[in-house]
């Protein structure tokens, strides 16, 4: 009897090998160093943009079923505020100030609700934290998985006021940043 069981087992093993079957388990990402997070404004004399391309840090738990995400445990992104370079110093320089990155060093984000996955969309929810004040913002983010890489592109609308920061001032308040700002992304996780 011991031998039939064997056999069976070896032959149902074998079976699956080679009919394709798959186990979607769970896994364990992290992000990699491709990662761009950008912050478009405004201001009484241009249009500008912040962008961070280093020192992101961020994991997350997903479950993978033929080159689609099925189900996210969790997800969650740091990034350092003194990584976001407008190319400009003393625009830099008023941006750390209003987002007091000596007392609130990062920018986090971190998923709190996952409400619909489709092939390629993700509608979601996330605590988003600048300057020390968390917000429940919605996102819709589009993914493609290559293998166990995973790629996520968006964009989400938010205002300083949010987040209880001034809109920062230069030159004696001649020059002033509007309230509205966009954060996009464009982020790797394997």
């Amino acid at each position: 009897m011991k031998t039939v069981n064997r056999t069976f087992q070896t032959f149902l093993i074998a079976f699956l090998l080679f009919t394709g079957f798959t186990v979607n388990a769970q896994e364990t990402l992290t992000l990699n160093g491709k990662s761009e997070f950008k912050v478009s404004g405004t201001s009484t004399i241009h249009d500008w943009d912040m962008v961070s391309d280093n020192g992101q840090k961020g994991n997350a738990k997903i479950k993978l079923d033929n080159g689609k995400i099925a189900s996210i445990e969790t997800l969650k992104v740091t990034i350092p505020a003194s990584t976001l370079k407008s190319g400009k110093n003393g625009m830099d320089k008023n941006a750390y100030e209003a987002l007091n990155v000596k007392k609130h060093p990062e920018i986090l984000f971190e998923l709190t609700e996952v409400l619909d996955i489709t092939d390629k969309v993700i509608k979601a929810k996330g605590n988003l934290t600048i300057a020390g004040k968390t917000q429940n913002v919605p996102m819709d983010v589009n993914y493609t998985v290559d293998g166990k890489k995973v790629n996520f592109t968006g964009n989400q609308n938010i205002k300083f006021t949010q987040f209880n920061i001034d809109p920062p001032t230069a030159m004696f308040n001649t020059i002033k940043t509007g309230d509205d700002l966009k954060v996009s992304f464009n982020t790797t996780f394997n």
